[in-house]
């Protein structure tokens, strides 16, 4: 009997215990629902403990920018208020208020600049717990899924280009995700594999976030990886897609995946895949008109009045849905399909309308992509200047898009 005692005395301990579950982070998706959403650059801190285990941290800081919320403006200065818990010995649980900063929990510290997504008024802020607090660039997230058009190399030379924008500082971060396959646990393998069909790589990342740009053919992903996709690209945040993402999956008829082959590219990019012109033909892309040309993501390209060839087919689409702007079309050169229209769509965008006076959620799509498309300037102007204008940064130039390519 008494060789039970500390048993249970050990038992009573942490039943008797306050213990409440860590909170997952929230994902970008949900984080970009909150009434106020800003960049503000961190001027104070003062700490004020509730109680023995909670502490409140009180950041004060001046407004750089407003995204999302009334009653603010850029050079006000407002309180923004964060709780850290600290647990008893033996003892594990929410530990309050996280992020990705060198203070309390990640919290900032003073000079630091953030982004904040929160609750309550102008005047005292509550960022969403537990990671309202971000880091002032948006993250990005590539997914490198076509092998046919060696996504494995351009997504990450359009990544590279992307982070080289901003005046004062990167607007962007980012994360690739290639092609893999599970690795038997029904994880993914940290391995690319192009020719893998499943996964890919680091895919739960996927939903943390702002904004995803999509080169990918042909998938069948698994579950799990399929929450963390469905979370970044169906869920009101930003979305790029090029070329073959208009058929991104190829669910055989007896999965369960199946209605995703053509739900998805005609709910989130607004058409449908048809066929292309044939691998011999290539692409005219012809002048945009003049209400077209003044588009942010046609800002400084330069197409002449004879168009600008580049070697990708021209792909037939089904007519796209009426909430679409086209900005450029193209037209076959070289047709294998000589009985088909020889022009159509290449470049368009949407504004889709959100709840609650959220500004609306931008999608930007092109048929082009292939990795010779890549080789051209004005098209690498395009392709970062698409992603600028889906997270709201247009204003950002795209001189290094423009460079010549390293040397291989």
């Amino acid at each position: 009997m008494n060789s039970l005692l500390p048993l249970a005395l050990f038992a009573a301990l942490f039943i008797a215990a306050p213990v409440a579950a860590e909170r997952p982070n929230q994902p970008m998706a949900s984080l970009a629902e909150a009434p106020y959403q800003l960049e503000v650059t961190i001027l104070s801190i003062e700490e004020k403990a509730q109680t023995s285990q909670i502490t409140s941290i009180w950041h004060r800081v001046r407004v750089e920018r407003v995204f999302v919320g009334s009653g603010l403006k850029q050079g006000d200065e407002t309180a923004v208020v964060s709780a850290v818990r600290s647990n008893p010995s033996m003892t594990s649980g929410s530990s309050g208020h996280r992020g990705p900063f060198k203070g309390p929990n990640g919290l900032p510290i003073k000079g630091d600049r953030a982004r904040i997504f929160a609750d309550g008024t102008a005047s005292i802020l509550q960022t969403r717990s537990p990671n309202g607090w971000q880091h002032a660039e948006r993250m990005i997230s590539f997914v490198a899924a076509d092998e046919e058009c060696h996504s494995d190399s351009t997504m990450p030379l359009l990544a590279t280009l992307l982070e080289a924008l901003g005046s004062d500082a990167k607007i962007a971060t980012t994360q690739m995700h290639y092609a893999t396959a599970d690795d038997g646990t029904g994880s993914p393998s940290k391995t690319p594999d192009a020719s893998a069909r499943t996964s890919l790589t680091d895919g739960a990342r996927m939903s943390y976030a702002d904004c995803t740009v999509l080169c990918m053919r042909e998938r069948e992903l698994g579950y799990n990886t399929m929450l963390s996709f469905k979370a970044a690209t169906t869920q009101g945040l930003p979305l790029v897609g090029f070329r073959s993402s208009l058929h991104a999956f190829a669910y055989p008829n007896d999965a369960g995946g199946k209605q995703w082959n053509d739900k998805f590219p005609r709910e989130q990019f607004g058409a449908s895949w048809k066929f292309q012109h044939g691998s011999s033909s290539k692409t005219r892309v012809l002048a945009p008109d003049a209400e077209a040309a003044k588009h942010a993501i046609l800002a400084g390209v330069v197409i002449p009045t004879e168009g600008l060839v580049l070697p990708s087919s021209l792909i037939e689409i089904e007519p796209l849905t009426p909430d679409c702007r086209v900005l450029l079309w193209g037209e076959a050169m070289d047709s294998e399909r000589k009985e088909a229209a020889q022009k159509q769509p290449i470049l368009w965008t949407r504004e889709l309308k959100r709840e609650n006076d959220l500004p609306p959620r931008r999608i930007a799509f092109t048929t082009l992509g292939d990795q010779g498309d890549f080789a051209n300037p004005e098209f690498r102007v395009i392709s970062v200047q698409m992603i600028a204008w889906a997270i709201g940064e247009e204003a950002q130039h795209a001189r290094a898009a423009r460079a010549p390519l390293p040397s291989r």
